[in-house]
């Protein structure tokens, strides 16, 4: 099995933008992890057409010449030959930027969304309706979460990095140890001198055992607080002017959850700082010791996510206890042979009941 800590974490950045302020501080942080790792940044927006919609992208060339990264008026080109980074601008027509990003992955698998958020403040327009979140939700991919109105850790003026002091809850379940993993992979990044605190809200004799990295760039710190656990780890990021929280998420039922939220998504919505939230789903494929570049592995993860991701709209649109009363009984129907074919992976099946829920609607 490979070394835990040496696996390429972030091989592909997918930054979702509706061009407002907020989004452009979550592509400067989407722009500077792609840089670092040298990777491929697709920035996608929905709704739009190429001819009004291309001069809205923030500009690459001129954010980097802004860092000082490369020269002044450089060449297209010069982001891949000089920095190895690959990027492309994306405009689709479907209006739901929900489900143009579902649509996207099951096409492009995506190792990291960066996500522009409400937070504290802000009128971040892609947390309108929770769309931040439910793309999020519906995904494999790792997610970081930028509140428009919060601290970052890129400044989207210089790109310089502040990653001094990480916050990662602990709990029994899911495993906070992916969230260990990926701090010790962000020290490395920036140098060491890095401070991670792990926070237990619960009982002091019921804190979960974690294996800590050896890892001379890192100072670790344990606290463990009582009480609500959501308003314990937003006050604790608040008194350790924590850069970045991460977590470890097990999501959420669409079905049974559905109007509540997930411990992670209250964390978000009230966070002063960025979240990353690492989904079980994509933790247990990083641990696996399966060969990252096997293609039929791949093809496995792809066509399981497009499966999850249509099951999920499916239960957006089709379940009973979203519907109007006079179309909860057909609905009752479609949810059931929605459960039917996803249990034999049909995909096709799950967007034809999807089209014929619309049709009854319209």
């Amino acid at each position: 099995m490979a070394d835990s800590y040496d696996i390429p974490l972030v091989r592909s950045v997918l930054h979702p933008t509706d061009f407002s302020e907020g989004s452009r501080k979550a592509f400067a942080h989407a722009l500077a992890i792609a840089l670092i790792r040298k990777t491929k940044l697709t920035l996608l927006h929905a709704g739009g057409d190429k001819s009004t919609s291309w001069e809205n992208f923030p500009s690459v060339r001129g954010t980097l010449e802004g860092w000082g990264v490369i020269e002044p008026g450089s060449s297209r080109s010069v982001v891949f030959d000089q920095l190895s980074v690959r990027v492309k601008k994306v405009v689709v027509r479907e209006r739901n930027p929900v489900d143009a990003c579902h649509n996207y992955m099951a096409d492009h698998p995506t190792d990291l969304i960066v996500l522009a958020t409400r937070g504290r403040g802000g009128p971040a327009r892609w947390l309108k309706g929770s769309v931040a979140e439910e793309v999020a939700r519906s995904s494999d991919a790792m997610s970081l979460f930028v509140p428009s109105g919060g601290r970052g850790f890129v400044s989207p003026s210089s790109g310089n990095l502040t990653l001094g002091r990480m916050l990662v809850p602990i709990a029994h379940t899911p495993s906070p140890q992916p969230a260990l993993q990926f701090a010790t992979r962000v020290a490395r990044v920036v140098g060491g001198g890095v401070h991670v605190t792990l926070l237990h809200v619960g009982d002091s004799e019921n804190v979960p055992e974690v294996t800590l990295p050896d890892e001379s760039g890192i100072e670790w710190t344990t606290a463990v607080l009582s009480g609500d656990a959501t308003a314990q780890i937003v006050s604790e990021a608040d008194r350790l002017s924590a850069n970045l929280i991460v977590m470890t998420t097990d999501g959420r039922d669409v079905l049974i959850d559905a109007l509540r939220g997930s411990h992670t998504e209250r964390v978000i919505r009230r966070g002063p700082c960025p979240v990353l939230a690492l989904p079980v789903t994509w933790t247990d494929e990083v641990l696996s010791g399966k060969a990252i570049d096997d293609a039929v592995f791949e093809q496995e993860q792809r066509d399981a996510k497009a499966l999850k991701s249509a099951f999920r709209g499916a239960a957006r649109d089709l379940h009973p206890d979203l519907a109007a009363d006079d179309i909860r009984e057909d609905h009752t129907d479609l949810m059931s042979r929605a459960n039917e074919a996803y249990e034999k992976k049909d995909i096709a099946g799950l967007e034809k009941l999807r089209k014929r829920s619309r049709k009854k609607t319209e």
